[in-house]
């Protein structure tokens, strides 16, 4: 009761008004009807086994020979099966120099080591490396050729070190001055757990870049996105989309900070491996806030209020990267 007492005298007074400039937060909705298409909703599973993914691609290159609209859905996630072609396209794309030059605007220099975690292929290991970034890990524990990092390992034009075993990288602590992830967490089957695994091999201080997620804000969002998606609906493949705010939130009773946000249109959604019209006010603004108080993460949670007051996400709510930094607990 003491506790009950003490958090409602902390409370403003009841009559408080709402402020005039918000609309209220949403309460009530239309019911609907029932069964919906949620209830319907059939894609709670899914496989994540790395032989079962290897043996999936080997039917996805078969389909695509069909199919060129799938086709081309492999080819705009670097899944296509000429693994050269792959890696040299991602190598061309805007998205590994916008990643080092973030890198290097949080202090993270070309010397330190940095990690790709649920690299897949390897491709942006692989690309950074080559831009100069000298002390490269790639952690998959997916050692596949054409799925996990074979292709990879057998490439002689890098020094990336590669990183199979998850008892090894567990070893790694307090290694890395950043570590990066790209479409990754959203195949995390438990992501406070493994963010903390995650955790331990960063420094004190550190940073984690989470980019390109798998993103919806709303029921609707989320029930488009995996009934469409094309390795889920086809295979069986794992895949969850979650709000922003929601990895946010699990990142961070994890042990880490949102410390930055870069939105979607920001430079013309140059980290991802789609391309958006650029906003320039959006672009300047963000260069000139990235990290500041008031700056891009005011921005991002003044969108989550938003959101549950008029149900319409906009551009902090689709990410690019959300930049996490480790701290203490």
């Amino acid at each position: 009761m003491f506790g009950y007492r003490w958090f409602r005298s902390a409370l403003p007074p009841a009559e408080a008004p709402v402020t005039p400039t918000k609309p209220p937060i949403i309460v009530s909705k239309p019911i609907g009807v029932g069964p919906d298409d949620m209830d319907h909703f059939a894609l709670t599973d899914g496989f994540e086994d790395p032989v079962q993914w290897e043996n999936t691609i080997h039917q996805a290159f078969k389909d695509a020979e069909e199919d060129e609209a799938f086709a081309d859905v492999l080819r705009c996630n670097f899944l296509e099966k000429d693994l050269g072609a792959s890696f040299q396209r991602f190598q061309d794309s805007r998205a590994p120099a916008a990643i080092s030059k973030l890198l290097g605007r949080l202090g993270v220099s070309l010397e330190a080591p940095i990690a790709d975690v649920g690299c897949g292929r390897g491709h942006l290991a692989f690309a950074i490396n080559r831009l100069g970034h000298k002390n490269v890990t790639a952690m998959d524990p997916n050692s596949e050729w054409f799925t996990g990092t074979g292709y990879l390992k057998s490439r002689s034009d890098h020094n990336v070190k590669v990183v199979n075993s998850l008892d090894h990288w567990r070893d790694h602590h307090c290694t890395f001055d950043a570590v990066v992830s790209s479409g990754t967490v959203h195949h995390w089957q438990h992501i406070p757990r493994i963010a903390i695994d995650l955790r331990r091999v960063i420094r004190p201080g550190g940073y984690w870049l989470m980019i390109s997620e798998y993103f919806a804000n709303t029921p609707r969002e989320f029930l488009t996105a995996l009934n469409n998606h094309p390795t889920a609906t086809r295979y069986n493949s794992y895949e969850w989309a979650y709000p922003a705010s929601a990895y946010v939130d699990l990142v961070q009773t994890s042990g880490f900070l949102l410390a930055g946000v870069i939105p979607h249109t920001y430079n013309g959604n140059e980290f991802a491996s789609y391309s958006a019209p650029n906003d320039p006010g959006v672009t300047k603004w963000v260069d000139e806030n990235l990290t500041t108080p008031l700056g891009t993460v005011e921005a991002f949670w003044s969108e989550v209020d938003a959101l549950r007051r008029t149900n319409a996400p906009s551009v902090y709510l689709y990410p690019q990267v959300l930049i996490f930094q480790r701290v203490e607990v």
